[in-house]
């Protein structure tokens, strides 16, 4: 059993591009944050574009990474550490 995580974190830049849905051609290219990403909707996540107040859903295939925040050093060690069994 494989438990879904959202791919993009809460934060993360992205650029709106044309993917499998059809999108308004006013919203190509623009850029926004990643407000909502939750384990429990993988297929969807809440952006707000620059200049817009209002959260929009896109999904996965329609957003191209632009920035992505760095993890606190802490978890950055964690990472390289062994997993406990």
């Amino acid at each position: 059993m494989a438990i879904p995580i959202p791919l993009l974190p809460p934060g993360a830049r992205v650029r709106v591009k044309r993917g499998n849905l059809p999108a308004d051609n006013a919203l190509i290219n623009k850029t926004g944050t990643v407000v909502q990403a939750t384990e429990y909707q993988t297929n969807m996540y809440g952006i707000v574009l620059d200049g817009e107040k209002e959260t929009r859903m896109f999904s996965p295939t329609e957003l191209e990474v632009v920035d992505v925040e760095a993890l606190p050093p802490e978890r950055q060690d964690a990472k390289q550490r062994r997993a406990l069994p």
